[in-house]
């Protein structure tokens, strides 16, 4: 399937879904409850660690402040401008009863676990972070993209600026959700094995400026999310 053909679908998809959201049953529900769940889980299967070495990266708070970010989300999917404070403020949810400093700026160097030509990517120094943070916010509203290479480009610039400690992936998915969910699409889930390597590889891809392979793979996530949505709607049962 081309991309052009995943981005035809796309658009069918978010028609069929709005259609299967609007009638009288518990198919609300069924969708907010299953990409909740779905949501929880991205993190584990994306960075998986041992037993051991889980806690407190994947304990009980964060699959709770996963939802919460998510219900924040689904509570101000109508404000117009997704800013420095939203980004911090979706962090801090995130970060709730962690140890990670949450909503603020890190304050040291830091290398990203993405290799550019051999060498480890580094991230902007911590004094650049809230002018690079406007950049991507402003480009964010001015740029003449589409809503989706929009959001695939913020989920990016978010990871490469890395303006937190920790948790800078989960809270770029997670805007990067809140502006499809502004513009009447559902939310990228990575929720398949097979995304532990791939998610990975879009990142190193786009870091190499490859942009096509970066953003055709974020195309082909959101479409299966969407197939995986419909299906789970379809089956629903009436009230």
């Amino acid at each position: 399937m081309t991309t052009i053909d995943i981005k035809q679908n796309i658009e069918m998809n978010k028609k069929t879904i709005s259609e299967l959201l609007s009638g009288n049953s518990c198919r609300r529900l069924n969708s907010l409850n299953w990409l909740r769940h779905e949501l929880s889980n991205e993190t584990r299967i994306l960075f998986h660690l041992s037993a051991k070495e889980q806690k407190p990266f994947l304990d009980y708070s964060n699959m709770r402040n996963l939802g919460e970010a998510w219900d924040y989300i689904l509570e101000n999917k109508k404000i117009e401008i997704i800013d420095e404070l939203q980004i911090c403020k979706i962090h801090s949810i995130l970060c709730k009863d962690t140890h990670i400093k949450s909503g603020s700026f890190r304050t040291t160097e830091k290398y990203l676990d993405l290799y550019v030509n051999g060498q480890k990517m580094h991230a902007p120094h911590y004094s650049e972070i809230s002018s690079r943070l406007s950049e991507i916010t402003y480009n964010l509203v001015n740029s003449k993209c589409g809503p989706l290479i929009k959001a695939f480009n913020l989920h990016f610039d978010l990871i490469k600026l890395q303006p937190f400690e920790d948790f800078n992936k989960r809270t770029a998915r997670m805007i990067m959700n809140w502006v499809l969910i502004q513009n009447g699409y559902r939310p990228i889930i990575f929720n398949y094995k097979s995304d532990k390597k791939e998610y990975m590889e879009a990142l190193r891809n786009r870091a190499h400026k490859d942009c096509k392979s970066y953003s055709r793979y974020m195309y082909s996530c959101m479409l299966r999310t969407q197939n995986d949505l419909i299906r789970m709607l379809k089956n629903s049962k009436i009230l």
